[in-house]
Parts: structure tokens; C-alpha cells; sequence
């Protein structure tokens, strides 16, 4: 059976044909295209219709080199969403990236701690969580008629059909799990009618049917958009084939590192940790963390292409292996790198401000920058074990980023447990498993995960050197972290 899988990150997009035919998975790529954000009057907004564009030229050609696709998912990066009025999208949706929540996260929280607002949702504290655009948002909610999250507004475009699904809704930070609904006293603190609010939607049901208008001329059937694990990482995480107590990386421009668990962790400890519970496919929990991943380095390969300096991906290995391990140690997660733009000045701040020796050549920034979030991961991993009273026995890394090896040994040795690269299309396969279990092609989840395992080969990364890196350990907490307990 054959499905198209539509995939947005927040660097990129693509549409792309999965076939699961005699236990095997495959996939071929209809549609590739950058992701555009763009300043509004100093608001920074994606590219919608570009977006639609693209999508629709992806959805065409897939259809038209594969008549027999039986239906469409979609799966977004998270906490995004427009608003519609009169069947129309009011302004393109700002970006996450945008500045305007560090205010309104600061207003919000003196009229109510954040510890009430997660014992409610269990969704770590991040500036640019859905409740803090709301709560920065100026509109008058009288020209709103729905609210909708990314990969919604995506699907209402395709099929006219209104809904919002449970797995992104829950990372906006007003999504009442035990309700399954928007938390009203959440909405409320905010000023945001709980009407704008799209029915909600599982993983497995369908939107809707696909507008004829976007068929090729020679096609002319029912096609469903089936909602799948919107939000990225719940389906990336779908499609992460790891067996026994395994904690996960979903690496892409953010990584996010966690484990998935049966029911969520909400306490004091969670809290103080900001760890999130977030809802996966069939009602699981991702417990996980966010953290910097592969956005910090691409924005510094930018910023030296701008330099006449280009850095081949096939490069990065030995550029990073001969550079000097100069003793720099980055707190990826600081707030100064969250935005784009000149990265290598942003680096260079953060060096004199915690008195470090700035990297001088692309080598030792990247071999920073990869050691850095290696030792983050270690912090995070000891964290996850602590809080699900577990002990962590590998890692899978899944995603794009998984073809990061520098990154992957380093990972390895920081945290002295072994490696394990799942599917780098973990999203996109994960997407289709919603999908095929939709259309009864697969009988459960463990099955289609022998299936990916079937499909894919895998790379084990040993821990090396873990005594050097225990000790850069205590120099990262020491320059990064001083305030952590």
C-alpha cells in the first residue's frame, strides 16, 4: 500500500511517497523545499501560500507517478497556528523564533506561576509555547471564527475540514489531557474564547476528503487526508524502532530526548527539571525534554559561507577530528542562540561573557558546538533516568540529524551508554504508520516496527574515552550551568 506523507520541519518540507509492501518500508521524495520566514513590520511570519504551493505541486506529482496512493497525512514542528475567518487565513502565522513571547512569558507567569499552569498541562516552560503567542497576541478574537495549529491549517486547505489534533494541541501549554480539551481557567488568564477552537481529532481519523481541485486531470477518486502524530516528534517517535529501556533523540533543527511511558510524570521534580509530557499515538506519553540540535551548527556553516568559507557536510568529520580541542564549553540553550542570524557574533558574546577561548577556525567551533550538545544530552539523559526511575541501557538517534557521526560518538562517550541510528525518515515513516494502521494494512505498532527495522540499516556508536569526557563534564556544568543544582 502506498501513502504520501507530507513532512515540515522548520527548516524544510518535503512531500514524499511511502510504500509498505511484503513487511518492507520505502520512500521515494515527490516535493523538496526550503522554509521561509520573513520580517512584518519586525514580526517574523512563515511563508504560508509558498508553503501551499509547494505542498500541492508535491501532493499532484506524487498522484500522478502513483495512482494507486489510498491517502494523505501531515505532520508539522509544533505551537504554531492561524487564524481563519470567512474560510480565510487572517496574516500568515508568526514564527516561534519571533521575540515577542519573552514578554508576554514574563507577564503572564507574575498573574499566575508557572507551577499551576503545569500541574494542569505537564509541558515544559519554553518562551515560545503556544499560551505565551496567545497571551502576546493583539487581534480581536470578534474577527476570528477557528483556531488552527500548522498541519490543521495544512489539512483545511486540502480538504475545507476543521480540526485540530491531539498530539500538536498538546504542546500548546493549554491542553487539558484529562478533559481533552482546551483548559478553560488556562484560556481565560489569556483572553482567548474557547468557541475559535477547532473539534478535536486522534491520530487515525480522518480529516476529511482532498479537494478535487488539487487531483491531477487524470485521477479522479476520494482521497483522505487521515490525521496522523502531527507534531513532529510524536511522529517521529512512532516511527522509532528501538527495543528495551531506550531513550530517544529526535534530531533535527531542536533535539528532543526522551523516553516514551505509558502515563505522565507531572511533580515538583518534573517541574524543576521542565520536563514535558506530551500525547502520542494510541494516548502514550512522550516524556521528553527540548534542547538546541542541528540549527546552531547550520546557522554557523551559514554565517561562514557568508565569509567565502563553505563547509561540505562530507567535510565535517575530519575538519572536527583535526581541530584543536580547545577547553570552550557552550550552553546551547541559551537564549542568545535561539534566534537566527549572525551566529559566529552570538558565539563570540557568549565566549566573553563566560570568559572563554573563542574557536578560531571552523573546526574548533564545530567541534565545540558538537561537544557542547553532547554534554547536554548527558545532563538530560541522567535527568530522564531520575524522574521515570529507570536506567537507560541505549539511545536511538532518529532524524536527519543521525547522520551526524561526530555528534553521534560524542554522545556516546559523553553519556557511556552505546549509540544506535534508527531511520533518519523517522518522521516520515512514522507519519505513514498512522496512516497504514488507519487503513487496517498494518495490524499494530510493534509490527511496524519490526517492519522499519526490516527496512533500514543501523550504526552502533561505543562509548570512548568516558573518563576524559566525565571530566569535561564537570568543566561544562562549571562554565555552562553554574546555577543548576
Amino acid at each position: 500500500m502506498k501513502v504520501i506523507a507530507i513532512d515540515l520541519g522548520a527548516t524544510s518540507g518535503r512531500v514524499m511517497t511511502v510504500s509498505h509492501e511484503n513487511h518492507q518500508f520505502s520512500y521515494v521524495e515527490n516535493a523538496r523545499f526550503s522554509n521561509k520566514v520573513y520580517q512584518d513590520n519586525n514580526t517574523l511570519r512563515w511563508d504560508f501560500s509558498y508553503l501551499m504551493e509547494n505542498i500541492i505541486t508535491g501532493i499532484k506529482k506524487a498522484l500522478m507517478e502513483n495512482p494507486d496512493i489510498a491517502s494523505i497525512g501531515i505532520d508539522t514542528w509544533g505551537v504554531d497556528y492561524g487564524f481563519i475567518k470567512d474560510g480565510k487565513l487572517l496574516n500568515d502565522p508568526i514564527c516561534y523564533r519571533d521575540t515577542r513571547t519573552f514578554q508576554s512569558q514574563k507577564e503572564l507567569l507574575e498573574k499566575k506561576p508557572f507551577k499551576d499552569i503545569y500541574q494542569k498541562v505537564g509541558i515544559q516552560n519554553l518562551h515560545f509555547n503556544t499560551i505565551y503567542q496567545l497571551a502576546s497576541e493583539t487581534i480581536d478574537y470578534a474577527d476570528v471564527d477557528t483556531f488552527l495549529m500548522i498541519p490543521d491549517l495544512i489539512a483545511y486547505y486540502l480538504t475545507g475540514e476543521a480540526r485540530l489534533e491531539e498530539t500538536n494541541a498538546s504542546t500548546t501549554s493549554l491542553y487539558s489531557q484529562k478533559e481533552g480539551k482546551m483548559d478553560e481557567e488556562l484560556l481565560n488568564l489569556i483572553h482567548v474564547p474557547e468557541r475559535i477552537f477547532a473539534k478535536i481529532i486522534h491520530p487515525g481519523e480522518e480529516y476529511g476528503k482532498l479537494k478535487k481541485e488539487f487531483l491531477p486531470e487524470n485521477i479522479n477518486k476520494d482521497i483522505p487526508v487521515i490525521a496522523v502524530c502531527t507534531h513532529d516528534t510524536a511522529s517521529a517517535v512512532l516511527g522509532s524502532n528501538g527495543k528495551g529501556n531506550f531513550a530517544y533523540i529526535s534530531s533535527g533543527t531542536w533535539s528532543l530526548i526522551g523516553t516514551e511511558l505509558d502515563h505522565p510524570i507531572i511533580n515538583k521534580e518534573s517541574l524543576e527539571a521542565n520536563f514535558t509530557n506530551e500525547i502520542g499515538y494510541h494516548s502514550t506519553i512522550r516524556f521528553l525534554k527540548n534542547t538546541m540540535g542541528m540549527f546552531l551548527c547550520n546557522q554557523v556553516r551559514e554565517d561562514y559561507q557568508k565569509h567565502h568559507i563553505h563547509i561540505e557536510v562530507k567535510d565535517i568529520v575530519s575538519l572536527v577530528n583535526e581541530a584543536n580541542d580547545i577547553n570552550t564549553f557552550l550552553n546551547v540553550d541559551d537564549p542568545i542562540f535561539e534566534t537566527p542570524g549572525d551566529m559566529l557574533e552570538k558565539v563570540a558574546t557568549y565566549c566573553k561573557k563566560t570568559n572563554q577561548q573563542y574557536p578560531q577556525t571552523p573546526g574548533e567551533m564545530l567541534k565545540v558546538i558538537y561537544k557542547s550538545m553532547a554534554l547536554t544530552y548527558k545532563g538530560i539523559i541522567a535527568k530522564l533516568e531520575s524522574l521515570a526511575k529507570t536506567k537507560i541501557k541505549s539511545i536511538l538517534v532518529v532524524g536527519g540529524g543521525n547522520q551526524a557521526s561526530i555528534l553521534n560518538q560524542y554522545t556516546a562517550s559523553a553519556c557511556g551508554i552505546d549509540v544506535i541510528t534508527g531511520p533518519s525518515e523517522a518522521t516520515v515513516l512514522g507519519n505513514s504508520i498512522a496512516q497504514l494502521l488507519s487503513l487496517h494494512d498494518i495490524a499494530s505498532v510493534d509490527s511496524a516496527r519490526e517492519d522499519i527495522t526490516r527496512s533500514i540499516q543501523t550504526k552502533i556508536y561505543h562509548p570512548q574515552e568516558t573518563d576524559n569526557w566525565d571530566s569535561q563534564y564537570d568543566q561544562f556544568i562549571l562554565h555552562c550551568l553554574p546555577k543548576e543544582e
